[in-house]
């Protein structure tokens, strides 16, 4: 006890005995009570003391119970180790870690616990806190057996003592690992993915560029011409395809497709869709066979996407099957769901890739120039997932060619038939076209003008709405990209505008997602057609217009088909 302690205890019991002897005769004899009085103060200041030693003890007893807690009940896992790197103590969370009971812990080395490759870093990591004042750190896996391997990061320090310590701090990070991992997996994924994107779009421009080559040198009407046009067309209708393929997949992933169901026979809907893909087939030197059988198979779907789920299997057989082979398809149903499949003779699928096969652009390791699946595998997943049914794919592996699975729920059949829609009939029109890209401009002009419609071009929306004013056009056909104001203004003001009233307009854009044609609808477009378009689709368009025109025109439109 210091001086200054000692003269606060002598001077805290003198005031505990004066207010003892307060009440006393102030007649006593006060030598005859000195002793006395210093006898008291003494056995006063024992009792502070006392009193004072407790409260220190308690104090501590807490201050240790509070740390324990911390200790045991912490989320990080803590390991007390000495120099011969055995357990000192541990607390819940480290012997969770290590796969063990704390009280069985105690007195085992730590190294048993850490993958055994990891061991001589583990070795390194202790001596280096023993002899180090700062902390030290690293990461390693434990392996505790009959456990999962977890990854973790170690930090340790020395701990002051009569015994050289130290402090394990123990973090799992096997869910950091797990994520960086798939981090970096879905960052080869996307890298692989446009890669083989990029091969797919750029294989199309190769004959294109060289059949533009023949055609400016070969006679107009020769045999070389007329083989050169059937490229660049075939070439271009598969550029689209793969366009339309990636649109679909942003769609179905960001959760955009909204089906069109009603009540569909199947096997009707498939009978007439092979008749449109028999050709292509044949031409290839491919066989169709199918086997639908007789009884009707009637399901809720979009009679569209059924039509494109058909399609890109029979596009993904024609792909991988060689000339001489086989396509078969069939229909089979049972009391609760109807099976499509669609079964080739071709390269056959490696059991590798199979679970990944309907991920976009699959790369087969046995041949790095040609990519299983692609993006239209991964479109008839997602839309057959949104009809309720599932896909499924089998091949007996390389060379043994392979299956593709539909399977959708059976609807009850509908009491009448749906009733068939007529086309009208083909008509010659006033068109407007209005599009900044020149080329795209002159070249939809002489189509159309081949087709016998009237035909005026305007490059910017101003000089278009002019034109437009001028010569009253029955359709207008209008890009939406385009300089001076774009088409979505365009075709508020001819909306607006009463002499434009019955003119039928027409969305011709690469803007092609959800949200872009619930503008063209709210800014007053017709239609939407994304581009390139055909002829064929265009001449269907311009079909309608005189079904929208007349004296009900406002309550017609805009219903905007996708």
């Amino acid at each position: 006890m210091t001086s200054m302690e000692h003269v606060d205890l002598r001077r805290r019991a003198e005031k505990r005995v004066e207010d003892r002897e307060a009440g006393r005769s102030e007649q006593a004899d006060q030598d005859a009570l000195r002793l006395p009085h210093e006898q008291e103060v003494h056995e006063l200041e024992l009792e502070i003391q006392d009193e004072e030693l407790r409260a220190a003890r308690l104090e501590v007893e807490v201050g240790l119970e509070r740390y324990s807690e911390i200790f045991d009940l912490a989320p990080v896992g803590y390991l007390v180790i000495g120099e011969d790197e055995r357990i000192v103590d541990s607390n819940l969370a480290g012997a969770r870690l290590l796969g063990a009971e704390r009280s069985g812990l105690l007195g085992q080395r730590v190294d048993p616990f850490v993958r055994e490759v990891d061991r001589p870093a583990f070795a390194r990591f202790v001596a280096q806190v023993f002899n180090s004042p700062a902390p030290e750190s690293c990461e390693l896996s434990l392996a505790p057996e009959g456990a999962l391997l977890r990854e973790v990061r170690l930090a340790g320090v020395s701990l002051a003592g009569t015994q050289r310590t130290v402090l394990i701090a123990i973090e799992d990070v096997t869910a950091r690992k797990c994520a960086e991992g798939a981090l970096r997996d879905e960052i080869r994924h996307k890298d692989e993915f446009l890669a083989a994107l990029s091969h797919e779009l750029r294989n199309p421009l190769a004959p294109i560029r060289n059949s533009l080559y023949v055609l400016e040198r070969a006679a107009p009407e020769g045999q070389q011409a007329h083989r050169a046009q059937a490229v660049i067309d075939r070439q271009v209708g598969h550029l689209t395809h793969i366009v339309d393929d990636l649109l679909e997949v942003t769609r179905i992933a960001r959760g955009k497709i909204r089906l069109q169901l009603s009540r569909v026979e199947l096997g009707e809907l498939v009978r007439s869709a092979l008749d449109d893909y028999r050709p292509g087939l044949e031409a290839a030197g491919i066989a169709l066979e199918a086997r639908l059988g007789s009884e009707p198979c009637w399901v809720d779907a979009d009679a569209t996407r059924l039509v494109q789920i058909l399609g890109n299997l029979l596009a993904n057989a024609l792909k991988f099957t060689p000339r001489g082979g086989k396509v078969e398809v069939d229909l089979l149903r049972d009391r609760e769901a109807v099976t499509m499949s669609v079964r080739d003779t071709g390269v056959g699928i490696p059991p590798e890739i199979r679970p990944t096969l309907f991920q976009p652009f699959v790369q087969a390791p046995q041949a790095s120039d040609r990519t299983q699946g692609g993006l239209g595998l991964a479109t008839v997943k997602g839309l057959v997932e949104l009809h309720g049914g599932t896909v499924k794919v089998f091949s007996e592996g390389v060379g043994r060619g392979a299956e593709f699975t539909v399977r959708l729920p059976l609807a009850a059949a509908p009491e009448r038939a749906a009733v068939t829609v007529h086309q009208g009939d083909r008509r010659h029109h006033r068109v407007l076209v209005i599009e900044d890209n020149p080329d795209a401009a002159d070249s939809l002009r002489d189509a159309l003008l081949l087709s016998g419609h009237d035909v005026q071009v305007a490059y910017d929306g101003p000089t278009g709405l002019d034109m437009a004013m001028d010569s009253r056009p029955d359709a207008v056909i209008c890009d939406i990209g385009l300089p001076g104001m774009d088409g979505y203004e365009v075709a508020r003001t001819i909306r607006r505008t009463e002499a434009l009233k019955a003119t039928y307009v027409v969305a011709l854009t690469g803007y092609a997602l959800p949200e872009d044609l619930r503008r063209a609808r709210e800014s007053g477009f017709d239609r939407h057609v994304a581009k390139p378009p055909t002829m064929e689709k265009l001449e269907q368009i311009l079909a309608e217009a005189p079904s929208l025109m007349g004296a009900d025109v406002a309550e017609s439109r805009p219903h905007l088909p996708g």
